[in-house]
């Protein structure tokens, strides 16, 4: 009985691959059917629609196939090949996932397995494994079993006939938009900016024509990191660690994974982990914030009141003691207030808000018919600021109630 079974299993095996090649060509020349699946592994869930432009392998298979298991090295072998020049590669099966994921698992495919498809019907197959190569038009140019000489040779001659596009139009539009920034950046000396610019650029590598440019902005960037950390080793000698710190830092920013980045990452670490350096360090970033906001003020300060110029030197000296800047802004308030005249404005600028605000309040409360809570508002205009014209207009308010 068991050799029996084993007989059984030996010829339907056969059978299976033996009926690959009898199977009429018949969707060579035309439109591919569009694929479905209700999972994917590997890969975001695909169409052909959405592929047009790339030439696709779609391969039909089953985990309990022994041909199929003997074919998927080769389609590995195969995607590794072309899947950088454009190629997709796609194995569709109508088993579950717990079934199928932990076999492609064991057997490492590497290329999108959808799930739970029923696309085989679409395609006539009655043998598995099956290999469709569909153009980059969408339109199937051979079929047959992936084990086939055929199927490299015309995967080949496909690749020649019509190649696939590694990006969309609009990508390497903007890819190419963002490099001729990239390179004036560079012609600047704006490294940074250059740096960021190229790290947002998609798909760097999938263009031809990009891709040259790329290698060659990068190579720019990389020796201008290298000048970098030459510039970060003289900060070092110096013991000036906060500078140090900075170049390091725009070092790995502008040549992520070259050998100047993670030199600079090493030097980074050991600076971070001394605490004579680190707390320099520390003491270099609150010099360089307290400066950029000192900068700030001073720029602003034409357009500011004395009132409120005054308010924030005083700020500044507060958030930041013992910094250079936070020191200049407390000279500069203690300067402000030894100016008599500009004391005086300042002094009248504070009673014009405050009285202002004070009176404002206590006709609100009149208005509600609400004199006792205005009173403590007008007693406070006459005590702080005795004649002024606000006094007087609070002198006539309190007249008003009291009738």
């Amino acid at each position: 009985m068991r050799t029996l079974t084993a007989a059984i299993l030996v010829a339907w095996t056969l059978v299976a691959v033996a009926a690959v090649p009898a199977i009429a060509q018949g969707l060579v020349g035309k439109a591919a059917p569009e694929i479905t699946a209700t999972y994917w592994l590997n890969s975001p869930a695909l169409t052909l629609q959405g592929l047009r432009g790339k030439i696709v392998v779609v391969e039909f298979w089953a985990t309990w196939c022994g041909p199929c298991r003997r074919s998927i090295p080769h389609l590995i072998e195969l995607y590794k090949k072309y899947n950088p020049q454009g190629v997709v590669f796609i194995g569709l099966t109508d088993e579950p996932r717990e079934k199928v994921e932990p076999f492609a698992k064991e057997l490492e495919m590497i290329y999108a397995v959808g799930g739970g498809s029923t696309s085989s019907d679409a395609y006539g197959v009655r043998g598995i494994p099956r290999a469709f190569l569909v153009d980059t038009a969408g339109n199937v140019v051979w079929e047959g079993h992936p084990m086939d000489t055929a199927f490299a040779t015309a995967l080949e001659e496909q690749m020649k006939k019509t190649p696939p596009t590694l990006m969309k139009p609009e990508e390497q539009a903007a890819a190419v938009a963002a490099l001729d920034k990239v390179e004036a950046a560079i012609k600047k000396e704006d490294y940074k900016t250059a740096a960021a610019l190229l790290a947002a650029i998609a798909k760097p590598d999938a263009d031809p024509g990009v891709k040259t440019r790329v290698a060659e902005v990068r190579k720019a960037l990389v020796a201008a990191a290298e000048k970098r950390l030459e510039e970060a080793e003289k900060s070092l000698a110096a013991k000036d660690y906060f500078e140090a710190s900075q170049a390091l830092a725009e070092v790995s920013a502008l040549a992520p994974g070259s050998d100047a980045a993670k030199k600079a990452k090493a030097w980074l670490k050991e600076l971070q982990a001394d605490e004579a350096s680190r707390s320099a360090i520390e003491q270099g970033r609150r010099e360089r914030d307290a400066a950029a906001v000192l900068a700030a003020l001073d720029a602003g300060a034409p357009r500011m009141s004395p009132v409120a110029v005054l308010k924030a030197l005083d700020g500044v000296a507060a958030k930041f003691p013992a910094t250079r800047a936070g020191q200049a802004a407390a000279d500069k308030a203690k300067a402000m207030r030894a100016d008599s005249a500009l004391m005086g404005k300042v002094q009248a600028d504070a009673a014009d808000k405050e009285c202002k605000g004070w009176i404002s309040m206590a006709r609100s409360f009149i208005k509600a018919g609400m004199p006792d809570k205005a009173k403590p508002y007008l007693d406070q205009v006459l005590q702080k600021y005795p004649g002024t014209t606000y006094a007087e207009e609070a002198k006539e308010l309190l007249g008003e109630m009291g009738k």
